[in-house]
């Protein structure tokens, strides 16, 4: 027989975050298992946008993006994983960059592809993210990374709402529509996770066992703003078909929503 594992296979948590799951209680290996698996929401659906981009011949700098939220998919999932420190900074670290991402690519979005890097807005982008890396890091207090990570997204709904009133495109507030909706409402039940464990622990004794994932609403935080992110993303690439060529329609395909090329000019 192999050896039995230790309770706590990555050692102690060393994160200063500590998540509304029980330890090691589905896997021997893994600290938070539904917070963990929970992430592919995160690396699935934009894995497959990278394919579709290059299926496409659409712009590769929306590859990008894509990667931004993979990472963010793959460091949370070591975070939860482990609960170790270290991991920790792949979870939140990544969070900011890819926000800082979406400010600088929104900001030049309407611009043609023949115009030359913005290479300030770049640099103030490329500085803001090694400065907050150098006082979160410093000063390790997870409310830091919260107002700075939330700041963000306030910047880019405000890049979104500009981008939408410009273009008057019907497809474009649509998707912007159901993103906001699904990151909303995960940010409601990843609030709710945070503010009523004891009730949340309490109600899983009394649930049958196989209802128990259903109330981990950490890990439905995962998936909601993932696939809110990816929907931004597809936002993007087809906001920015207005301006250069293809033009891009959204189809249902397998991840549920997909940009394919119009070769047919369409309103909207």
């Amino acid at each position: 027989m192999a050896p039995t594992p230790p309770k706590d296979f990555w050692g102690p948590p060393t994160a200063t975050l500590d998540w509304c799951e029980i330890n090691y209680e589905i896997s021997p290996f893994i600290a938070e298992f539904w917070n963990t698996i929970s992430n592919l929401g995160m690396i699935i659906p934009p894995v497959f946008g990278i394919y579709e981009i290059i299926r496409l011949g659409l712009e590769r700098k929306f590859i990008y993006t894509h990667v931004s939220l993979i990472a963010v998919g793959i460091g949370s999932w070591a975070f939860h994983m482990t609960l170790q420190y270290y991991m920790q900074l792949l979870d939140e670290l990544p969070m900011v960059f890819g926000n800082v991402l979406l400010i600088y690519q929104l900001t030049e979005l309407r611009k043609s592809m023949k115009k030359p890097v913005n290479s300030t807005l770049l640099f103030v982008c490329c500085m803001y993210a090694f400065f907050f890396s150098v006082f979160y890091v410093s000063f390790k207090n997870p409310l830091i990374h919260q107002v700075m990570y939330g700041a963000g997204v306030v910047v880019v709904l405000i890049l979104d709402l500009r981008l939408v009133n410009y273009n008057q495109c019907r497809t474009c507030t649509k998707l912007l529509s159901a993103g906001f909706f699904m990151y909303t409402f995960g940010f409601g039940l990843w609030n709710i996770d945070n503010q009523l464990c004891p009730q949340l622990t309490d109600l899983r004794t009394k649930l049958p066992r196989y209802l128990g994932p259903a109330t981990q609403l950490h890990a439905w935080w995962h998936i909601l703003a993932g696939y809110a992110t990816y929907l931004h993303i597809l936002f993007e690439i087809h906001a920015r078909s207005h301006f250069v060529k293809p033009r891009t329609q959204v189809t249902l395909r397998y991840f549920g929503i997909s940009i394919q090329p119009l070769y047919r000019h369409r309103n909207g």
